[in-house]
């Protein structure tokens, strides 16, 4: 008897087991095809830039198609309004129009008769105040991270985004901070990147960003390699676009990692 019990007690098992083996099917080609939107409006920069794509199924390797018969406009909280350019290749540019720190901007882009839209406030601008590289001994090998120093504006909630560029290389990954545990104290949190050597020039831009566009990146995931994902996170647009825009402020430095 107890060996009847013990057997069909397998048998449960192995029915549920193989029960969650399901195999499910999830077609990442022949989507609806969207628009994508990235676009920035930078503190203090007399060239602003967007880039207008559409998406393309999941396993094409080309470059996503451009848009270049956009209209886009953007308007800041004082009624100061501008118009982009085309200049090919999805990219729309803008000149002499600088961002201002505390303003709200709205971008607007019309894509073959559907308008899409989206607001960023520009937080206060802020520095990096060092920029230096850490050594962690691995085993046989060293793991080298660069740490952008910077003091956090007390009292109000501080979002980061960083660019990383190896050798004048762009980093894809994300990193992001923000000033949950840090509030009004100096940060030295590092970034860990990857194959980074010792010799290697590296470049750190601290952009300060509002919530979100904190929070559409975060949703890429930290170190994810593209603004385009199968799961595409929350757009601060709407309109049934993808993307993203931003008014943000931007402070760089470089060091020679090791000396």
């Amino acid at each position: 008897m107890k060996l009847i019990i013990i057997v069909l007690v397998s048998f449960v098992f192995l029915l549920g087991f193989s029960s969650c083996e399901k195999v499910i099917d999830i077609d990442l080609n022949d989507t609806e095809q969207k628009v994508v939107i990235e676009g920035t409006i930078l503190r203090g920069d007399t060239l602003q830039r967007v880039r207008i794509t559409k998406t393309q199924n999941f396993d094409e390797s080309t470059a996503p198609p451009a848009v270049d018969n956009a209209v886009v406009t953007v308007v800041d909280n004082l009624g100061n309004t501008a118009t982009f350019t085309s200049v090919g290749n999805g990219w729309y540019e803008l000149t002499g129009y600088p961002g201002i720190e505390g303003r709200n901007y709205t971008l607007t882009a019309v894509v073959e008769g559907t308008t899409y839209s989206g607001s960023s406030a520009m937080p206060a601008y802020q520095q990096l105040d060092t920029l230096y590289a850490e050594f962690y001994p691995f085993g046989a090998d060293t793991l080298i991270s660069v740490v952008p120093a910077h003091f956090d504006q007390q009292g109000v909630s501080n979002y980061y985004q960083f660019h990383v560029y190896i050798n004048g290389t762009r980093d894809k990954s994300v990193y992001l901070q923000n000033d949950q545990f840090t509030d009004g104290n100096l940060t030295v949190e590092p970034l860990f990147i990857s194959d980074l050597l010792l010799g290697d020039t590296v470049r750190v831009d601290l952009f300060c960003i509002d919530k979100p566009i904190y929070t559409y990146f975060n949703q890429l995931g930290v170190n994810s390699s593209s603004s385009a994902t199968p799961a595409n996170p929350i757009s601060n647009l709407n309109g049934g676009c993808l993307g993203y825009f931003s008014a943000r402020t931007v402070h760089s430095r470089t060091i020679i990692v090791g000396q």
